[in-house]
């Protein structure tokens, strides 16, 4: 049988560090947490979930590489996932769309 992979639980002093790091490169308007860690349905091998919401030209498959690079050694597995506040306006009405079951469920870490 195979060794389950595991992380360090996730801290409070943990998040603000997230968002400290994350302030040092980006001005996001909003960082939400979300999945399992926000849900409080997480298991040792869960990875940390966030939506970042902030202006950006680029592509959203460009958009997240920044941050996971800050972000090294903080946490080990991310999923980081950024939008810009058009996008979120265009979907976050719409039943069952990603964005709104994550600005529903998800737990609000920054918001300038």
């Amino acid at each position: 049988m195979a060794d389950v992979l595991t992380f360090p639980p996730v801290t409070d002093h943990l998040l603000v560090e997230v968002v400290r790091r994350i302030l040092t490169i980006g001005s996001p308007f909003k960082i939400v947490l979300f999945g399992s860690h926000a849900k409080g349905t997480a298991r040792p091998d869960s990875d940390l979930d966030l939506l970042i919401i902030e202006e950006s030209d680029l592509p959203r498959y460009r958009r997240s590489g920044r941050y996971r690079r800050v972000l090294c050694g903080v946490f080990p597995a991310k999923d980081i996932i950024v939008w810009t506040p058009q996008e979120v306006e265009e979907w976050k009405a719409v039943p069952n769309a990603f964005i709104s079951t994550v600005l529903a469920e998800g737990k609000l870490l920054y918001e300038r």
